[in-house]
């Protein structure tokens, strides 16, 4: 089953992160049924609520990126200067992945987990400012420098967060 789940959880994020970048606001109730579905079906759902703090971390380095333009929601945005619901809710599913289908980071090295967080976190978010999910004030060059830079240290912090939650 935890394998299953594994894959539900892949497949739960996917969604969360397309429905995300193509619906933004407008595409909350999906996301948040594809959250409900998750939870109703996580094996581990005193796991999942534990690692929400994961999530207030990812969601303030957000707010801070947007605060100071880094990420520059559109003009149509609930508030323009404020982390919207959404991407509130995208990290939650982000931060759920680390119980499951991420699991396998909890066991790498810190350089490891550092040099795949530079990568697919600043991937992730290149495709965003390429779908005009969001702008930026940086040039594509230095964005992806900045998300490398930050997820080489975030994705190691959430890591190490999950360790800690989890000590035996």
């Amino acid at each position: 089953m935890m394998r299953l789940f594994s894959l539900i959880n892949f497949i739960t994020f996917q969604l969360c992160w397309f429905v995300s970048a193509t619906y933004q606001q407008s595409g909350i109730l999906i996301i948040i049924s594809l959250l409900c579905i998750h939870f109703a079906l996580s094996p581990q759902k005193k796991a999942d609520i534990k690692v929400l703090p994961i999530a207030l971390i990812g969601i303030a380095v957000d707010q801070l990126l947007i605060t100071i333009q880094v990420i520059q929601l559109p003009e149509n945005s609930v508030s323009p200067l404020v982390i919207p619901i959404w991407l509130m809710f995208l990290w939650c599913a982000f931060a759920w992945c680390l119980n499951h289908s991420l699991q396998w980071l909890i066991k790498l090295s810190t350089k490891k987990v550092g040099v795949i967080g530079a990568i697919f976190g600043s991937l992730s978010y290149y495709v965003a400012l390429q779908l005009n999910v969001f702008n930026s004030v940086l040039s594509p060059l230095y964005f992806v420098l900045a998300m490398a830079f930050i997820w080489a240290l975030l994705l190691p912090l959430f890591t190490h967060i999950h360790r800690y939650i989890f000590r035996s």
